[in-house]
């Protein structure tokens, strides 16, 4: 189907939105079946089958997000997903929800949240309620744009924006910003299979001298995912990483396995005696908590060793 047409003959553009009573039939099914989590296998393959983001029309949509409004595009990859299961993934919120919990039975203090790779602004919306202060960073102006029109519908005023990506010194680099449905698949790594040929150039900030030159709070909770400039954002961070001891999240690729270099120098990105677990979970069902193994896990929780017991008690197996 041409991506340009639009479901059930419907025009649609950024400033209409279709909202849940508007749905076609396709897609209320389609979003019927992301809710069955009992399927064992395949859930995915129909969900394609009924809609494939990958080819989909332009469906410009608004539903419910945890309380919240969340407007996306059914021909965009994550706001697929959240049409789809609820969320981009429901493992990584449902972690992140029961996180923040944690912080605060062991202290009264505010929770701040930074987003780092903010992308579409997903996990910046559904933090907003839970945590006390939420910096988003994303270097990317068409990704921003997203994340601030999130804002303003849903008149978050515990929300900042920073319009910079992080990484190991303050410079100018050449931004990839992905292709097809996957437009925040952008990487300051050039990959020429997945990304498009016409890089733009972004500014990238040292994130402990941007802390300091503004005043940024103690980080508290860090979700990282800058597809594999993860180390270069670590070590730009790791002032701030060693002095405020964050509970972090952050997404492990092969890209990011060559920049640190090997499991030690994946280790000492972070505080003494950090804990270390794999984050796994279908699509639509919450997080599971396994073993860490640095070679094979793709996405890793990370928490001071005051906070160990939170991860033992929920170790998978």
């Amino acid at each position: 189907m041409d991506k340009q047409r639009h479901w059930d003959s419907a025009s649609r553009d950024r400033t209409t939105f279709a909202l849940k009573c508007e749905f076609p039939l396709r897609l209320k099914l389609l979003r019927w079946l992301g809710r069955q989590t009992w399927l064992p296998r395949g859930q995915d393959l129909l969900l394609r089958m009924l809609c494939d983001p990958q080819t989909a029309p332009h469906f410009f949509f608004e539903i419910d997000f945890f309380g919240q409004r969340y407007r996306g595009d059914l021909a965009h990859y994550i706001d697929w997903v959240v049409f789809c299961y609820g969320a981009a993934p429901y493992s990584e919120v449902s972690l992140l929800k029961e996180v923040v919990a944690e912080l605060r039975s062991r202290r009264c203090s505010p929770v701040n949240f930074f987003d780092v790779g903010a992308n579409v602004g997903h996990h910046t919306l559904f933090m907003a309620p839970l945590a006390d202060c939420v910096l988003a960073f994303e270097p990317f102006p068409p990704l921003r744009s997203l994340i601030e029109e999130k804002i303003s519908l849903n008149a978050l005023n515990n929300v900042v924006v920073v319009p910079f990506g992080l990484g190991e010194r303050d410079e100018t680099l050449e931004y990839f910003p992905g292709k097809g449905a996957n437009p925040g698949a952008g990487t300051f790594l050039p990959n020429g299979q997945i990304h498009v040929e016409d890089s733009v150039k972004l500014t990238v900030r040292n994130g402990d001298l941007l802390c300091e030159e503004r005043n940024f709070p103690r980080i508290d909770l860090l979700k990282v995912d800058v597809e594999g400039f993860e180390p270069f954002v670590f070590r730009g961070l790791a002032n701030r990483i060693g002095r405020d001891r964050p509970v972090i999240l952050t997404e492990l690729t092969d890209a990011s396995r060559d920049g640190f270099g090997s499991e030690a120098g994946f280790r000492a990105s972070f505080y003494k005696s950090a804990r270390f677990a794999e984050v796994t979970g279908r699509n639509g069902c919450e997080f599971k908590l396994r073993r860490f193994v640095y070679e094979a896990s793709f996405e890793a929780l990370i928490v001071p060793p005051e906070m160990a017991e939170f991860v033992e008690t929920r170790l998978d197996g």
